[in-house]
């Protein structure tokens, strides 16, 4: 029986194009000998991959031709990279992808490590043709999943539905159903994401616990999206029973602490994601976490740290970041305009609006909020967001339900905004009378 799992989501796309675009991802640029030598650099660590990767390593450099250890070696690394947030080892694992192609061009499992190593480099039209690339070779659930997240990522939500569908009907399990599950969560469909993302989790084998713990972590981030933080903290807990000390989790524990206004338990959980993940969004609400319990100096010092590194480590949230600050508007809207020339989702939009509604262009911001709206996604920042740009622009009836929507969300919101969001309640009622 076919699982049609989008019906939820109204009339569907019903072909995706198969037409590949032109551009090809790079061929391997340096030698076998030198793309060798630097797969068997060793890798820093503590993690549970890393011995793995270690031997694989041991293995490679006997054998520079053993196509399952390259392989094998790709894969670790990627995970790896997801548990350590090291961003270089995305490179490593799409150079054994490479080194893959050049061995045995015809070799499909060759192009999905580059695919997935690609995608996480945020490389989204790369990973787009290497995703139809395989569909045109094989119909493999991963092969499906490899094209919905690039389209995905790029915008094209509506196109990624059928290969989604498609994806799912070649084989239900952890990685359909949590796709699906985002999907839902991206549309406004909250209870809905929580759904799939259980029987998701349901697929999970406590022998691959990584996998098992982030879709765990993202059930336990929709249920905070909801409002359930005690179903989001002793899911987060679960996740970090699978892999100790998970970035992911504490991050959603840090942030159900935070909404409850405790800001000791916030500030420990929020510090241990912080030094394994110091990505923008982490950081910002550690900051706000000490500001809050009046640790003045140390929220300066994760702020210096994050404006520091900030732009490197993830533009899109940075740039949120400074314009909620008040503080650098101009980068902030050049980085959320690079941003969106390869990852044009909602809220690539929202950050694209927020930087403009920064800058004086009321207008253009207005316009760009408009399409950070279009899924429907149920994110108080959006809301919160499109509540004053809307304002500014003289729109009194979407500022009035945009800050409605924000209001029953706010759970979701860190203190910093908070303050915006009591400013923005103030002005659209001035605005209103």
């Amino acid at each position: 029986m076919r699982n049609s799992l989008f019906l939820w989501s109204g009339t569907m796309v019903l072909i995706v194009s198969s037409v590949l675009v032109a551009h090809t991802p790079p061929p391997l640029k340096i030698g076998q000998k030198a793309a060798i030598e630097e797969l068997t650099q060793p890798i820093t660590g503590e993690g549970p991959v890393v011995p793995v990767i270690a031997n694989l390593q041991k293995q490679l450099a006997k054998q520079p031709d053993d196509q399952r250890t390259i392989h094998q070696l790709g894969r670790f690394l990627i995970a790896e990279a997801r548990l350590s947030q090291n961003e270089a080892l995305y490179q490593k694992s799409e150079l054994c992808g490479q080194l893959l192609e050049k061995l045995n061009p015809k070799n499909p499992d060759a192009l999905l490590l580059r695919g997935h190593s690609l995608l996480a480099m945020h490389q989204f039209h790369d990973a787009e043709h290497i995703g139809r690339k395989l569909l045109k070779q094989r119909q493999e659930m991963q092969d499906h999943a490899l094209l919905g997240d690039a389209l995905m990522e790029q915008g094209m939500l509506e196109e990624s539905l059928p290969v989604y569908q498609a994806m799912i009907d070649a084989k239900p399990c952890l990685p359909s159903y949590s796709r699906v599950a985002h999907v839902r969560w991206l549309r406004g469909d909250i209870e809905g994401a929580i759904d799939m993302a259980e029987q998701a989790a349901a697929c999970g084998s406590y022998r691959d616990p990584e996998p098992l713990a982030w879709v765990t972590t993202r059930l336990a981030f929709y249920q905070w999206q909801l409002g359930d933080m005690e179903a989001a903290l002793q899911t987060a807990r679960r996740a970090q029973e699978l892999v100790p000390d998970y970035a992911h989790a504490q991050l959603v524990e840090g942030r159900v602490a935070l909404a409850k206004k405790k800001y000791p338990a916030a500030i420990e959980r929020l510090q241990k994601a912080a030094q394994r993940m110091p990505l923008p969004e982490v950081q910002w609400a550690l900051a706000d976490a000490l500001q809050a319990a009046g640790r003045i100096e140390e929220a300066r010092a994760v702020s210096a740290d994050l404006e520091k590194h900030g732009a490197a480590r993830d533009p899109r949230s940075f740039s949120i970041y400074l314009i909620t600050r008040g503080v650098r508007k101009e980068e902030a809207l050049t980085l959320a305009k690079n941003e969106l020339t390869s990852r044009k989702d909602v809220h690539s939009w929202d950050a694209l609006a927020w930087a403009q509604h920064a800058s004086g262009a009321h207008a253009a911001a207005l316009v760009s909020a408009r399409k950070a709206q279009t899924e429907g996604t149920r994110d108080a920042r959006l809301f919160l967001h499109s509540a004053r740009i809307a304002h500014s622009a003289g729109q009194t009836d979407l500022a009035a339900h945009c800050m409605a929507e924000a209001q029953q969300l706010k759970h979701q919101l860190l203190p910093s905004e908070l303050t915006l969001l009591d400013a923005a309640a103030n002005a659209t009622t001035a605005l209103a009378e």
